[in-house]
């Protein structure tokens, strides 16, 4: 994201307006996007931020996992 707001971090595409999502994929989607604010947190020191943002990346992956299974 450095240098562009609106841009998502890589890997991450946009979910289209109006598109259902699966849970599955909504998991994945989520994921995709905390990994990115992960990164934009570490590199601008808000190592607490960080933190808590890796703690919901954790989650979303849980859940991406558990959802695999469903």
């Amino acid at each position: 994201m450095s240098g562009t707001g609106d841009r998502p971090p890589a890997g991450a595409s946009s979910p289209r307006e109006g598109l259902e999502l699966s849970d599955q994929e909504a998991a994945e989607y989520i994921a995709s996007i905390l990994e990115g604010l992960t990164q934009v947190a570490s590199s601008a020191r808000m190592s607490f931020l960080a933190y808590l943002i890796n703690i919901a990346l954790e989650e979303a992956k849980t859940e991406k996992t558990r959802r695999r299974g469903s």
